[in-house]
C-alpha cells in the first residue's frame, strides 16, 4: 500500500527534478553531487538547519564521499543524509550568520540559488525548529520521501517510533501552524 508523501514545506528552483529524480551513474559524481547537494541543503532546513548551516555540513558530508566511497555504498542517498546530520549537529553552538553575500560558484552549484522559502514556508520551518530533536528528524526524512522502514534502518529506531514520532509530530505542527 503505497502512502502519498506530502510536499516538501521548502519549495525549490528544481520542483521537478525532485519530483522525478534521475537515475545516477555510480561513474558520474557530478550528477550525484548536482541532484543530491540541493536536497539534502533542504533536508538539513527541515531540521533547524539555516541555509549557511545546511550548505556548509552538505558539503561536508559530500566530501566524506571522496575519492571512492560513494561508488561503493549500498545506500548513498541515506549514507550521504546520516552524515550531512551528523556534521550539522557537531557544528559550533555559536553560530553566526553571515551577512556578506554569497559568492558565485562555477557552474551554478550553490545551493543557496535554488532554496527560495515563501512567508508560509518559513513559518513551516519555524514551526519544524520548535518540536524536539526526534521529532524534527525523523520528520526531515518523511518530507524528503523516504518510507518509515528506511527511516526507521538509518535511524537505527523501530518502525513503531518512526510512526508514533512523525504522527506527534504531525500534531503538533497542526497545532504551532493553527491548520
Amino acid at each position: 500500500m503505497a502512502v502519498e508523501q506530502p510536499p516538501s514545506p521548502v519549495d525549490t528552483a528544481a520542483e521537478e527534478t525532485r519530483a522525478a529524480p534521475v537515475p545516477f551513474r555510480r561513474e558520474d559524481f557530478s550528477v550525484f553531487y548536482t541532484q543530491e547537494m540541493h536536497t539534502v541543503t533542504v533536508f538539513l532546513m527541515h531540521q533547524g538547519a539555516t541555509a549557511y548551516e545546511a550548505a556548509d555540513a552538505a558539503h561536508e558530508a559530500i566530501a566524506k564521499l571522496l575519492p571512492d566511497l560513494w561508488r561503493t555504498l549500498e545506500h548513498p542517498r541515506a549514507w550521504l543524509r546520516v552524515t550531512a546530520q551528523r556534521c550539522y549537529w557537531r557544528q559550533s553552538n555559536t553560530r553566526i550568520t553571515p551577512t556578506d553575500a554569497v559568492p558565485e560558484r562555477p557552474g551554478g552549484t550553490c545551493p543557496l540559488t535554488t532554496v527560495t522559502v515563501s512567508e508560509f514556508q518559513q513559518s513551516v520551518l519555524d514551526a519544524l525548529r520548535q518540536l524536539p530533536p526526534t521529532m524534527r528528524t525523523v520528520m526531515a526524512w518523511d518530507i524528503d520521501g523516504f518510507t518509515y522502514a528506511e527511516i526507521a534502518t538509518h535511524l537505527d529506531m523501530s518502525p513503531a517510533a518512526v510512526r508514533q514520532n512523525i504522527s506527534r509530530a504531525r500534531k503538533r505542527l497542526i497545532t504551532l501552524l493553527g491548520l
